[in-house]
């Protein structure tokens, strides 16, 4: 099967790898159970996940400024994204989120950000896939948006 000299190259290197490391790449079913993403208020209604996730956000952080944005359409294309290898269900799975608190003063970039997972934790086990967060301090968002 191989172009002619090549076989000779190929052979000892196939040979050299063991056995159980070919087969600890194969690929192994994996039982996890399915937790919707979708929460449902006390009426049964549907709440969006970005809904939920503005409330949960507000709820812990005092807010200046909260956007959501639901980006999941931008990726709704995307190969392997609802094919249950990356481990979204539904069409909600992709936010950008922007968060102005004074609350974020003294904290570096990577505390704020795992401020906000920690409080998303339950969206991100049940199936939010990604999450692009922007945290500011009012006089960090006065000054990358020119006080708008």
């Amino acid at each position: 099967a191989y172009p002619e000299g090549m076989a000779s190259c190929v052979a000892p290197i196939a040979a050299a790898i063991p056995v159980p490391a070919l087969a600890r790449h194969a690929a192994k079913p994996r039982a996890r159970a399915i937790v919707p993403l979708r929460a449902v208020n006390e009426a049964g209604e549907y709440i969006s996940v970005r809904d939920t996730i503005e409330a949960k956000i507000a709820a812990e952080i005092d807010c200046e400024i909260l956007v959501v944005n639901d980006d999941s359409a931008k990726h709704s294309l995307h190969k392997g994204m609802h094919d249950g290898n990356a481990k979204t269900h539904g069409a909600e799975s992709h936010f950008s989120v922007v968060v102005v608190s004074e609350s974020f003063a003294g904290m570096n970039p990577v505390k704020r950000h795992r401020q906000i997972n920690a409080i998303l934790k339950e969206e991100f086990d049940a199936g939010l896939h990604a999450l692009q967060l922007t945290t500011r301090t009012p006089a960090e968002h006065a000054k990358a948006t020119g006080g708008k």
